[in-house]
């Protein structure tokens, strides 16, 4: 019994993040569904974007991995940012997390069908990032969410939570400058590995 109400009191105080969590969960499904029917019927070049590629180990080629690697992260956590501090903002927050899962899960139907060794690839190369990543952003969704309903808040009067909200914005710039850096080391992360284990791509 104890058991049992030390469960549902976990998920009755974490039932927001528990809620994003699914969310790219649920895109990552929704992308390994949808892979067969994309590939037929996708460009060749938007097909070769799936694959990851080895890094030579010159400087310029690190670079501009690293900076590729980091592109669409960085951009879905500035698209967080700002739905954040807009009072209709929730559905974006939404939607964040399920685009992300989409990508990932059309990347993973790409290496299952190869086989063991593309199951290894998923694991060692393609997972450790994704999941720095998918903690970052999970994190921004859900402060982006909470600033987004105080904002919303502000327009009902007879709220309890009207006010200034600048010390809350504060707080909000500074975490999201802490999950840029972890976006920045997630990309970082994920060009070493490929340098590292580049024969296996």
């Amino acid at each position: 019994m104890k058991r049992t109400n030390s469960i549902g009191s976990f998920i009755k105080q974490n039932r927001r993040l528990l809620l994003l969590l699914l969310l790219p969960l649920i895109g990552c499904i929704g992308g390994m569904v949808l892979y067969s029917p994309l590939s037929a019927s996708l460009p060749a070049e938007w097909l070769a974007l799936l694959p990851l590629t080895p890094v030579k180990g010159n400087f310029t080629s690190v670079l501009s991995q690293w900076l590729s690697s980091c592109f669409q992260p960085v951009c879905l956590l500035a698209l967080l940012f700002f739905s954040g501090v807009s009072a209709c903002g929730a559905p974006l927050v939404v939607l964040v997390p399920i685009f992300w899962g989409i990508g990932l899960g059309l990347s993973e139907a790409y290496y299952v069908q190869s086989g063991m060794s593309g199951w290894l690839v998923l694991a060692v190369v393609l997972l450790p990032s994704a999941i720095m990543e998918l903690v970052a952003l999970l994190m921004a969704s859900s402060e982006a969410l909470r600033l987004t309903l105080l904002m919303a808040v502000q327009f009902f009067p007879r709220s309890a939570r009207c006010g200034g909200l600048w010390q809350d914005f504060r707080l909000y710039c500074v975490r999201f400058l802490v999950l840029l850096a972890l976006i920045l080391g997630a990309g970082a992360l994920d060009v070493i590995l490929r340098l590292l284990l580049g024969g296996l791509l």
